[in-house]
């Protein structure tokens, strides 16, 4: 007989690894996400009906996040003292939390300005937090689920890296809030502020 909390198991892990990573399909299919998206520096044989602009949305949340754990890793390593969450993720420092945090912004702000995002500047700052956040919000699921399931690796294929889930756990939950950053607020931005000393 089925417990409740195998029951809850279950539907989480269709929610979470279903649901949740279905928003990359949808980000993937985004064409015209802000007023005047355009790549005047993409190559024809690029064009967007070939690649489209939700694509390069993607991989380019994809590398902000890989930088943020870059970032993180060596900074905590480095300057790492205040534990972030120890009884969930002893090894997480809120330097770290900052050196990650930095890396994808840079990292965002960089593919705003390249892709004529409006206020590149704030824009992808905002897009570089909001990856890097919902990263370890996904980072540190996973290690409570691990936790609370008495195991120490989400699987055998992987070894050493703690199994295929916490290889991809920082981007489970990032998908959602990108494409509605993306979709509904990133057109709400004005093209410039009305400041003579900014672009």
């Amino acid at each position: 007989m089925p417990t409740l909390d195998d029951v809850t198991s279950t539907f989480m892990g269709i929610y979470y690894l279903g649901f949740l990573p279905s928003f990359w399909v949808r980000l993937r299919g985004l064409t015209t996400p802000a007023p005047n998206f355009q790549f005047p520096w993409w190559p024809e044989a690029l064009r967007p009906d070939r690649f489209t602009h939700g694509a390069v949305i993607t991989w380019w949340t994809f590398l902000s996040i890989v930088c943020a754990d870059i970032g993180a890793y060596f900074v905590g390593k480095r300057f790492g003292q205040t534990k972030l969450l120890a009884t969930v993720s002893p090894n997480k420092t809120v330097e770290g939390l900052l050196g990650g945090m930095a890396a994808a912004v840079c990292s965002s702000v960089l593919g705003a300005y390249l892709m004529g995002w409006p206020l590149w500047y704030i824009s992808g700052a905002i897009h570089g937090i909001l990856a890097c956040g919902m990263a370890l919000i996904g980072d540190l699921t996973i290690s409570m689920f691990k936790r609370s399931s008495g195991v120490k690796d989400t699987g055998r294929l992987l070894p050493g890296h703690g199994g295929l889930l916490d290889r991809v756990d920082s981007f489970l939950l990032a998908a959602a809030p990108v494409y509605f950053y993306v979709k509904y607020a990133l057109p709400c931005f004005p093209q410039r502020l009305p400041l003579p000393f900014l672009p």
